[in-house]
């Protein structure tokens, strides 16, 4: 009887490890992402690890296809907008110009997210494709309209690709919840 309680104890510890690891994963993910980290790509690791873990468990098709679908969307939908949407908005912008807005994009996210935890990733990254559009197009055209121009379409672009992305993540996070704590 003794040896029947020990496994039964011995169980349900192995399953609060699984939750606690669980839990922590999608906290550590959701603030990777708010960071622009790879919180995302670190949910779909999660949620793949505990499907192959104990697939009797975790493996459900439907979740894991969906979250791979989610994935993808946020990622695509971010590299897009970031890049190829300020190149189709000014068609004159170099692509060494989209790579200058890029790294002014992530230089105020970094910046964004150390001032403003959980917004600043997103007003930080618009903020610096805004700044950095703005001093690409005037040293280039010395035109302060046109230069003004291209920065507010390069902050809207960056602030809609962020937003997407962070709804990707909430999404990615409801679905690993899903997989681990309301398993069939």
């Amino acid at each position: 009887m003794e040896q029947i309680i020990s496994g039964a104890s011995g169980l349900a510890d192995s399953y609060m490890l699984e939750w606690l690891a669980a839990v922590a994963l999608i906290l550590v993910a959701v603030a990777m992402s708010l960071f622009d980290l790879p919180g995302n790509t670190l949910m779909v690791g999660s949620s793949l690890g505990f499907a192959f873990y104990d697939p009797s468990k975790y493996f459900d098709i439907r979740i894991i296809s969906a979250v791979i679908l989610i994935y993808a969307l946020g990622e695509i939908w971010e590299f897009v907008l970031s890049f190829f949407g300020i190149k189709r908005q000014a068609r004159d912008i170099s692509w060494w110009g989209v790579l200058f807005i890029g790294c002014g994009t992530f230089v105020g996210t970094v910046m964004g997210t150390t001032a403003f935890p959980v917004a600043g990733s997103v007003f930080g990254g618009a903020i610096g494709a805004f700044v950095m559009a703005y001093l690409y197009e005037y040293l280039r055209s010395h035109n302060m309209q046109h230069a003004g121009m291209l920065a507010w379409q390069a902050a809207k672009m960056q602030f809609v690709a962020m937003l997407g992305k962070l709804v990707a993540t909430f999404v990615l996070a409801i679905l690993l919840a899903k997989q681990i704590f309301f398993y069939a």
